[in-house]
């Protein structure tokens, strides 16, 4: 159980501070659509973050679950405007569409996201 006196805000800043170190700037691209379903307008909004792309380990890769060519993706929740879902997609050089989110939240206090990305 999480400590409820710990300072998990200070434990966000420090993630999205060593994500900014090792990472580089990415962007979660966001598409909404409205108007009738026969002919629907479809925004596509881009969001500034700030991640860390990474393969995953072998061990980890058990070629249904998680692909050889799937990342694992650190993205800071600091300062970011929106939650990611899975309907998003992860620009980082290359798009990645999201397979999965699994936020780090101690005590309500979103850290960061690991998301795993699928190209």
């Amino acid at each position: 159980m999480p400590d409820s006196t710990f300072d998990y805000t200070h434990a966000r800043s420090t993630a999205a501070r060593l994500i900014a170190k090792f990472g580089t700037p990415g962007t979660i691209r966001r598409q909404a659509r409205s108007g009738p379903a026969y002919d629907p307008i479809v925004i596509t909004t881009d969001y500034p973050c700030t991640i860390v792309v990474l393969d995953y380990e072998d061990r980890k890769v058990d070629g249904t679950l998680v692909r050889r060519t799937d990342k694992m993706i650190y993205l800071a929740a600091e300062n970011l405007a929106i939650t990611p879902t899975e309907a998003d997609t992860v620009l980082a050089g290359e798009a990645f569409s999201i397979v999965s989110i699994r936020p780090l939240s101690p005590a309500g206090v979103t850290v960061f996201y690991e998301i795993q990305g699928r190209n």
